[in-house]
């Protein structure tokens, strides 16, 4: 299976159409045609983005890995894990300013995990080159 069809067919569980995904991804309709037709191919922010949105791992778009499959729409999680509620429990005690300082250090993390997995999906696809 090729990215285009991974995306199409997880848009399409998702009961998705191509301008929904491309209003959520910050991208033209069009270029959800091209990547489904694999015209090109997503990459970079794009390709966050569009995992983000479709509820998946940007390993599983571009290489269909089995271990990062998505879950199945049908069992996406509609309550919080009692983690989540522990989290927002805590969270909900602190100071407005300490919330401020927690939510400005998590989304640093996410930024570096992201550039991370950015340049390890870039060394895996020189690797197979």
């Amino acid at each position: 299976m090729t990215p285009g069809e991974r995306i199409k067919l997880r848009r399409k569980e998702m009961k998705q159409t191509q301008r929904n995904l491309a209003s959520a991804v910050k991208v033209s309709h069009v270029t959800i045609s091209q990547w489904e037709s694999c015209d090109t191919t997503p990459g970079g922010k794009n390709l966050f983005s569009l995992a983000k949105a479709l509820k998946c791992s940007p390993t599983w778009i571009l290489y269909g890995d089995t271990d990062n499959s998505p879950v199945p729409v049908e069992d996406l999680a509609t309550t919080l894990s009692e983690r989540e509620l522990e989290l927002l429990q805590l969270f909900a005690f602190l100071p407005e300013s300490e919330k401020e300082r927690h939510m400005e250090n998590l989304k640093h993390k996410v930024e570096e995990f992201n550039k991370l997995f950015a340049e390890l999906l870039q060394a895996r696809t020189d690797i197979k080159i």
